[in-house]
C-alpha cells in the first residue's frame, strides 16, 4: 500500500508540473488540474507495424552483411592454406610478404565487419527516430482530442483507470500512418 501511496503521490506530483501545450507561453498564474492519458509506448513500439518491417528490414540486411563477411573470411582460410602449402615452393622473402599481404587483408575485413555494423546500428536507429517522431505526434494529437494535459507511460504507473488508456487508439493511428519505414544505410 505504501508503494502504491509513493506512485500515486509521484505521478501527481509530476502531473502538477506538466504545463500543457496550450499552456505554454501564457502566464495565467493558475495551474490547471491534470487530466492524465496513459500510453504504453513499449507495447507500441512492439506490435507496431512499422517496427516490424524495419525489423525485418534490419534481419535482411544483417544476414546479406553476415554472409558477404563469411565468403570473405572463406576466401582468406583458402588463400592461407594454399600459402602454407606453397611455403617450401617460396623464397623466405617471397612467403614473408605473402603473410604480409594476408595480414593487410585480414585486418582490412575486421574493418570492413565493424564498418557493416556501425552502419547497421545506426540505420536501426534512425528508422526507429522515424517511428518516435511520427509516434509522439500521435500522442500530442489524441491528447488534445481528449483534453488530456499529461500523457503518462504505462510502466511507470502502478494502476490506473482503463479509461484513462489510449494505448489501442494510438497503435491504430501509428499503423494506419506509418504501416512501414524503409530503413537506409548511411554511406561510409
Amino acid at each position: 500500500m505504501r508503494r502504491f501511496a509513493l506512485a500515486l503521490v509521484a505521478a501527481l506530483t509530476a502531473a502538477a508540473w506538466a504545463v500543457p501545450a496550450s499552456a505554454q507561453g501564457k502566464t495565467s498564474g493558475t495551474i490547471p488540474a491534470p487530466t492524465v492519458m496513459v500510453i504504453d509506448t513499449n507495447r507500441i513500439m512492439s506490435e507496431a507495424k512499422s517496427m516490424a518491417a524495419i525489423r525485418d528490414q534490419i534481419e535482411r540486411i544483417r544476414t546479406n552483411f553476415q554472409n558477404e563477411i563469411k565468403k570473405e573470411e572463406d576466401e582468406l582460410r583458402r588463400a592461407d592454406h594454399a600459402m602454407a602449402e606453397q611455403r617450401k615452393l617460396q623464397t623466405a622473402e617471397a612467403f614473408d610478404q605473402a603473410r604480409r599481404d594476408l595480414q593487410e587483408r585480414a585486418a582490412a575485413l575486421q574493418v570492413t565487419a565493424r564498418t557493416r555494423r556501425t552502419q547497421l546500428d545506426q540505420a536501426l536507429r534512425n528508422a526507429i527516430q522515424v517511428v518516435r517522431t511520427t509516434l509522439i505526434q500521435l500522442v500530442e494529437a489524441t491528447a488534445q482530442k481528449y483534453g488530456a494535459n499529461v500523457v503518462i507511460q504505462k510502466s511507470d504507473l502502478v494502476w490506473a483507470d482503463k479509461r484513462m488508456e489510449f494505448t489501442d487508439e494510438v497503435l491504430r493511428q501509428l499503423d494506419a500512418k506509418l504501416s512501414t519505414v524503409k530503413v537506409e544505410l548511411p554511406r561510409g
